[in-house]
């Protein structure tokens, strides 16, 4: 947003409009047959959708250049309307408020489910050897590679990402030690709601410095991470984990920021073994399997609700006040058609 508003973003935001466009988080409705559905917009012309080929462009591969749910109809492939599964939402019953805010998180969870899945491959390419020089065959090496590279997990930022990453990572390994870092105070909303329905996941506020950071986590861990997630936005994390030396040797960092520039000292960075991970996609079985965990999963107590009439009448402004104010939720969704949610 802040982006499409000086300019920067010319196919998401035309100029002299102030209107958003690429909304992609949604539930809608598919009158031809008459049920609900969660559009898939990932994309490009890649074999593996995950993939970003050189033939293609950004807005081609990713979901900016496709038409967003930021209307009140439009027009989309079949197969990218996917089924909500019937166990949690019956053929011909009315959608509920309560399951509609919990699947708006479907695009940023399957996300989150990409990006376990390729750090699972990568711990397995990256550290099975260490596992067979003990004598283990190649096929149990890379299961110790993987469930010992997730023994330890830090998610630095503890927004819309960083705590779908938790959750991710706690259905897969229920005994990681998980710890999710932000500058709220403890006891925020976000960091209650994961200890409240998971345990085992810690939170630990940002300190005066790096350092001092670094340190609490270690302590909250007890040990330093072998997967360090980045989801803040901010440059810092690079730091906490590399500068810092918080990242354990042979470990993954898995950069989801979107904005921040990040360094590192070769040489430690070399001899520890480390590898950066940066991709942004899914695929539909990793979207189809969040829609799944977003129907047993309460995260609609973070969400708070809008009229349409508040964002028609000043898109920017609502914007600002929704996602800039001190006291937002975690997630703000708006009913665009009453008669179809109740």
């Amino acid at each position: 947003m802040q982006m499409g508003s000086r300019g920067e973003l010319g196919p998401k935001f035309p100029a002299g409009q102030q209107r958003l466009i690429n909304g992609h988080e949604g539930v809608v409705w598919v009158p031809d047959e008459e049920r609900y559905a969660i559009v898939l917009i990932r994309g490009g012309d890649s074999w593996d959708p995950s993939r970003f080929e050189a033939d293609e462009s950004y807005f081609e591969y990713g979901c900016d250049g496709a038409d967003g749910l930021m209307c009140r109809e439009g027009f989309f492939h079949p197969e990218m309307l996917l089924q909500i599964p019937p166990e949690h939402l019956p053929p011909g019953e009315m959608l509920s408020r309560k399951l509609a805010a919990r699947l708006i998180f479907a695009d940023p969870m399957a996300c989150m489910l990409f990006q376990r899945e390729r750090i699972e491959d990568l711990l397995m390419g990256h550290n099975w050897r260490l596992y067979a020089a003990r004598g283990m065959n190649r096929a149990a090496a890379m299961d110790s590679a993987v469930t010992d590279g997730f023994a330890r997990v830090v998610i630095y930022g503890l927004g819309g990402t960083g705590i779908l990453g938790a959750i991710a990572v706690r259905e897969a390994y229920p005994n990681a030690r998980i710890v999710t870092v932000g500058r709220s105070h403890p006891g925020n909303d976000k960091a209650a709601f994961l200890q409240r329905h998971w345990r085992g996941i810690e939170y630990v506020q940002t300190r005066m410095s790096a350092e001092q950071t670094a340190r609490a986590i270690a302590e909250a861990l007890e040990g330093r991470p072998r997967v360090f997630i980045g989801a803040s936005g901010n440059a810092i994390e690079a730091e906490i984990a590399f500068d810092c030396g918080l990242l354990d040797n042979n470990g993954i960092y898995a950069s989801f920021s979107l904005g921040p520039r990040l360094s590192y000292d070769t040489m430690p960075f070399g001899f520890r073994n480390q590898l950066i991970f940066g991709a942004i996609n899914f695929r539909r079985d990793h979207m189809e399997a969040a829609i799944e965990l977003l129907c047993r999963t309460p995260l609609d107590e973070l969400v708070g609700e809008r009229l349409l009439e508040d964002l028609q009448r000043d898109p920017m402004g609502f914007y600002q006040e929704t996602y800039r104010s001190p006291e937002r939720p975690l997630k703000t969704m708006v009913a665009w058609e009453q008669t179809l949610v109740e």
